[in-house]
């Protein structure tokens, strides 16, 4: 029998499909199909292409584990563009599709709220990266999400605000789903505390944040909370300094990007922002993870991709152990109470490759939400390196 090799398929169509795939095993595999949803073209691409390869590196790693069971793992990858629009044709198109049992995304809180709506009738389980408060409170018993929600990161914010004292501050969304929540959220933590937010709105063309800008300059505020995308944060960020203003600037993990670091590049100094991902340094399994990252892909992985990983290592959990209990291909009610009930140990031995998963360890609440998750806030400096300055623990049940 010919050795087993991993066969990679990309369809020039708008969806941009990449199936991964074990040939060569055993014609009676039985086929075994999830997908990835993130925007793999505009503005969003950076962050999307990392979710997906974090995505692609959990399911390559079990493709073995799942041929020794007598099934055949694959991927498909599907491409949200980063907008709830064209994410509605293309949930349908996951959701008529009774060979997915699975659905890994997606990046943007609007995305993955119309997949879950998508997705409720027929219990397809999904695994996101998403933070809006929301998502978890839809009584979608399909839904999980392995990161801290935006009510954490709206207390981290609001509580490193107020011990920096700025007095009154812009709060500025970048008028998605994903912004909306994060700076309402954070407006509400500050209302009766020291800091006064001056100014709350919504920007996401160029001539909205040149309206903002003059705002800003004219009112002489020197501290902005901008909650939102790397790409509309890094326009922001740049045409503040065109204006040559010096703004602190507080932001929330859309920020946390590698294309933000290249928009705003010699523009960083005083840029803070909380993140439910952070660097993989924190990680007790990051260095084998980054070390498979840098060979695939020729680069280095964000925490972004980490989540992405971990996400999918969550839900093949819970594909094994329903393939395990069903004795042949599951439905996909069954995967879905798999993945809520999956437990995936953390780990600590950086040595080895034997971790599960690369943040520590993942269950989930009755609403799907992480039991135990976390929140950190960190500095760029001028050499766009990242310092956190304190980290948070949050507890699914302390969650309102």
């Amino acid at each position: 029998m010919s050795r087993p090799r991993l066969a990679l398929s990309r369809a020039a169509l708008p969806l941009a499909v990449l199936t991964l795939s074990l040939l060569g095993t055993f014609a009676s595999a039985a086929p075994l199909k999830i997908a990835s949803v993130s925007p793999l073209s505009g503005g969003l691409i950076g962050s999307g292409t990392e979710l997906k390869r974090g995505v692609e590196l959990s399911v390559e790693s079990h493709l073995q584990e799942f041929k020794a069971l007598g099934y055949e793992l694959s991927l498909v990858s599907f491409d949200d563009q980063g907008s709830p629009v064209a994410a509605k044709p293309l949930a349908q198109t996951i959701a008529s599709d009774s060979s997915i049992l699975g659905v890994v995304g997606a990046y943007n809180s609007s995305v993955s709220n119309v997949l879950g709506e998508a997705f409720a009738p027929s219990k397809l389980a999904i695994v996101t990266i998403s933070t809006n408060d929301k998502l978890t409170k839809n009584g979608w018993l399909n839904f999980n999400r392995v990161v801290a929600p935006d009510g954490a990161q709206s207390v981290a914010a609001a509580s490193a605000l107020i011990e920096r004292q700025p007095g009154s501050i812009y709060v500025i969304s970048d008028n998605t789903t994903y912004g909306n929540g994060l700076t309402k959220s954070l407006v509400q933590r500050l209302s009766g505390s020291s800091v006064k937010v001056a100014w709350y709105g919504g920007v996401s063309s160029d001539s909205e944040i040149a309206r903002v800008v003059q705002r800003a300059k004219v009112s002489g505020v020197g501290t902005v909370y901008f909650g939102g995308t790397d790409d509309v944060g890094g326009r922001l960020v740049n045409a503040f300094s065109a204006a040559k203003l010096k703004i602190g600037v507080m932001g929330s993990d859309g920020i946390d990007s590698p294309n933000f670091i290249r928009q705003v590049s010699g523009r960083a100094a005083n840029i803070s922002y909380t993140t439910v991902f952070g660097p993989l340094s924190l990680f007790s399994n990051s260095g084998d993870f980054s070390a498979r990252y840098q060979e695939r892909y020729k680069t280095p992985a964000s925490g972004v991709a980490a989540y992405a990983y971990d996400a999918t290592e969550a839900l093949l959990g819970g594909l094994r152990a329903a393939v395990i209990s069903a004795k042949g291909v599951p439905s996909r009610v069954q995967v879905s109470s798999a993945v809520r009930n999956v437990s995936l140990p953390a780990c600590f031995d950086v040595e080895k490759s034997a971790c599960k998963t690369i943040s520590g360890a993942i269950s989930f609440s009755g609403t799907g939400e992480r039991q135990k998750s976390t929140v950190l806030v960190m500095k760029y400096d001028d050499m766009l390196q990242t310092k956190m300055t304190k980290i948070a623990a949050v507890n699914a049940s302390d969650l309102k």
